[in-house]
C-alpha cells in the first residue's frame, strides 16, 4: 500500500501535478476534562463578629476593645473538596487573595451616634470586611458526535469569600 502511494506521489510530482492529501477529522477535543470558571463577580461588605451593644437614637456608641475580628466564607459546603481550587481561581480572577476565612486581632476604637430612622428603634456599631461574591461554575468538556467539543454543567454555586487582606474594613451603624 505504501509503495502504491509513493509511486502515485512521485508520478504526480514529476508530472508537475498538485497532490492534496485529506487529513482525517479531529477525533477528539483538544482540551477535555473537568473545568472551573468564576462568573457573576462583585464586591460585597459582610458583617464580622465585632459589634457594640445596641443604643437608642441620639446615643453615641463606642467600640474600644482588643479582639479578633473574623469572617468566614459562605456556600463552601455545597462545593466540598473543590473549595481550594475555586478559591485559587477566584483569587486569580479578582486579582486579590480570597479564602475560607479571615481573622485579624487588633485594638479597635470607633464611635458613632445612632440616628433616627423610620421604622427602626435601635442601632449598634458593626464592623464589616470586604468579600468577593461570585458563582463557581464547574463543568466537563468532552468530545461529542463528529468530534465536536461539548460541555456539561456539573454545578453552579454562589459563594462569598472574605478578602485575605487587612484594613479592608468598614465601620457603621446597623439598625433594627
Amino acid at each position: 500500500m505504501r509503495r502504491v502511494i509513493s509511486i502515485a506521489l512521485s508520478t504526480a510530482v514529476l508530472s508537475g501535478g498538485f497532490v492534496a492529501l485529506a487529513s482525517p477529522a479531529s477525533a477528539a477535543c483538544d482540551d477535555t476534562g473537568t473545568k472551573f470558571s468564576i462568573i457573576n463577580k462583585k464586591t460585597v461588605w459582610k458583617n464580622t463578629n465585632l459589634h457594640s451593644d445596641w443604643g437608642k437614637p441620639g446615643v453615641t456608641l463606642r467600640y474600644d476593645k482588643t479582639k479578633s475580628a473574623t469572617l468566614s466564607a459562605s456556600g463552601t459546603a455545597e462545593v466540598g473538596a473543590d473549595a481550594g481550587v475555586i478559591f485559587a481561581k477566584a483569587s486569580a480572577s479578582f486579582g486579590v487573595t480570597v479564602g475560607k476565612s479571615w481573622t485579624k486581632g487588633d485594638t479597635w476604637s470607633y464611635s458613632a451616634t445612632v440616628k433616627k430612622k423610620k421604622g427602626k428603634t435601635r442601632g449598634r456599631l458593626m464592623m464589616q470586611h470586604e468579600a468577593k461574591q461570585f458563582t463557581a461554575h464547574k463543568y466537563k468538556v468532552f468530545t461529542g458526535a463528529g468530534g465536536a467539543c461539548k460541555t456539561k454543567t456539573v454545578y453552579k454555586k454562589k459563594l462569598t469569600a472574605p478578602v485575605k487582606k487587612d484594613r479592608q474594613n468598614l465601620w457603621g451603624i446597623q439598625y433594627a
